[in-house]
């Protein structure tokens, strides 16, 4: 039986990328540079002027002005729009990014995926009942990161990770356990709200709380 949440790899493509304010740098994986039309990440240097030659005439003025708000802000951002591959090939994605930040907290840069279902589709895919299909893809995308970052809060407080750290953390269950990552996710949360804190604990957020404001206050 098929299941919706565990999508085959053929019908669904998509890569990470990342973005760095400083160096004003942008990374691919080799599933991004693929999706692009490149042989692997090692094969293309991608650049803003790259990634707007590769977006569809009608998206790239759109986009150009979407990539000038990263490269400046880093600000979270979802997309959708088209691309075109090396071979002319048009593609419509959907990209979902957060904010990348150090280990300070200082805001880096950004990074996140480009998701597609339909790789082979043609150019006339942004009619209203596609479009209507990609918010609501958007809409569900958006939650179960949202259910993500909630688990990786939790795992950063009980063992005093950072970010990524708890999201390698919770990778490394998804893939040794064979569960797909939201599944994962939305099962750990679960499990944690059934989780009785003991009176000491619940004393001490109780504490926080009502007084991490004065670290604040001048």
């Amino acid at each position: 039986m098929h299941d919706p949440d565990r999508p085959d790899e053929a019908a669904i493509r998509y890569g990470r990328f990342s973005y760095h304010i400083d160096e004003d740098r942008w990374e691919w994986s080799d599933q991004l540079a693929r999706l692009h039309g490149y042989d692997s990440a090692d094969a293309v240097v991608p650049t803003s002027d790259l990634l707007l030659m590769h977006k569809h005439p009608d998206d790239r003025d759109r986009v150009a002005t979407l990539i000038e708000q990263v490269r400046h802000a880093g600000e979270p951002f979802s997309s959708q729009h088209r691309i075109v591959d090396r071979h002319g090939t048009v593609i419509p994605v959907i990209v979902i990014a957060d904010s990348l930040h150090d280990v300070d907290g200082r805001r880096q840069g950004t990074f996140g995926f480009y998701v597609t279902g339909s790789p082979n589709g043609d150019s006339r895919s942004d009619d209203l009942g596609q479009g209507r299909r990609a918010t609501m893809d958007v809409d569900e995308m958006v939650r179960r990161r949202a259910t993500i970052e909630r688990v990786k809060g939790a795992l950063m407080l009980v063992y005093r990770l950072d970010a990524q750290q708890a999201f390698d953390l919770l990778v490394w269950r998804s893939q040794e356990s064979n569960v797909k990552l939201y599944t994962l996710a939305a099962a750990i949360e679960r499990r944690i709200a059934d989780i009785d804190l003991s009176s000491r604990a619940r004393a001490n957020v109780d504490r926080i709380l009502l007084n991490a404001h004065e670290d604040v206050l001048d």
